[in-house]
């Protein structure tokens, strides 16, 4: 069966496995991101893993990752500060001039909107943004076909909104700050959103004001781009329409009149495999 290597680098683990071109995760596997400062060591874990999964059905290799990209250079060019080695390093040059094979690289937020487009909440739609509320939150814009990264490659990313809170939004908004908070409110591992969504009355004034927080930043968006459809994915994504339904009654508060009920607000489908899934989508799309 001919199938793809897809591989999704993060500050901490890399996330690889095989895919198929009908968007099958074949095999997956994680390991701990290199901790060396020192490109090589990165350039030849990535090396491995390719060898590990390599074989004469093998049509090509999509990686996600942290940080801007230069999709011509095929290289990470900056605001990758949770893992500096990587860098300007030629990650798809040296796998293409190793294995002989096409190799895409892109943002992993650009991905997981990838991954809806083909395989998930986004499949069939022409436009929609991909937000994602985790430790921080990214942000990437699906328009007619493609993913817009703007002259830079930077483009999407909402979490450096500034807010009329005096904080940008990703300060604000991420799931990282809700399970923060809700520590303060004697949660002991700060997994308590669900419960909160539930009902759980001693998070109720939390949840208010973290959800309104997150329809804020979505508004900004509707405003600037207008894209008909908003996915959440990232880490709390798994909570499906209970948090997508919660968002969305917020959002209908916090936009000006014209705008309200012309905006649908999704969960995404593919969860933790949604990066996988979008870095093999240029081959397949």
């Amino acid at each position: 069966m001919k199938h793809y290597i897809a591989i999704d680098i993060g500050g901490t683990n890399i996330k690889y496995g095989s895919v198929s071109q009908n968007g099958d995760v074949l095999s997956r596997s994680e390991i701990s991101t290199p901790a060396s400062t020192d490109g090589q060591a990165l350039l030849s874990c990535l090396e491995e893993i390719v060898k590990e999964l390599i074989d004469d059905e093998t049509e090509g290799i999509g990686i996600a990752t942290l940080g801007a990209v230069d999709s011509q250079k095929g290289c990470v060019i900056g605001m990758c500060e949770n893992l500096p080695a990587i860098k300007d390093l030629p990650i798809a040059g040296y796998l293409k001039d190793r294995f002989k094979l096409p190799v895409s690289l892109a943002n992993d937020v650009n991905t997981t909107a990838l991954g809806e487009a083909g395989f998930g909440a986004g499949k069939g739609l022409d436009t929609f943004f991909c937000i994602t509320l985790g430790t921080g939150i990214g942000g990437a814009y699906f328009c007619e076909g493609k993913v817009i990264t703007g002259v830079h490659g930077t483009a999407g990313e909402v979490g450096y909104i500034w807010s009329g809170k005096g904080e940008c939004y990703e300060s604000l908004a991420s799931a990282k700050r809700f399970s923060d908070e809700s520590k303060l409110l004697g949660s002991v591992e700060g997994k308590e959103m669900e419960p909160a969504l539930k009902g759980d009355k001693t998070y109720a004034d939390l949840l208010e004001r973290w959800s309104r927080d997150v329809a804020c930043g979505i508004a900004d968006v509707i405003y600037l781009l207008d894209p008909g459809t908003i996915i959440v994915g990232g880490a709390i994504s798994g909570l499906g329409t209970l948090l997508t339904d919660k968002i969305s009654s917020k959002l209908e508060e916090v936009l000006i009149p014209d705008y309200k009920g012309k905006t649908k607000v999704i969960p995404a489908k593919n969860g933790n495999a949604s990066n996988m899934l979008g870095a093999i989508y240029p081959f397949i799309k």
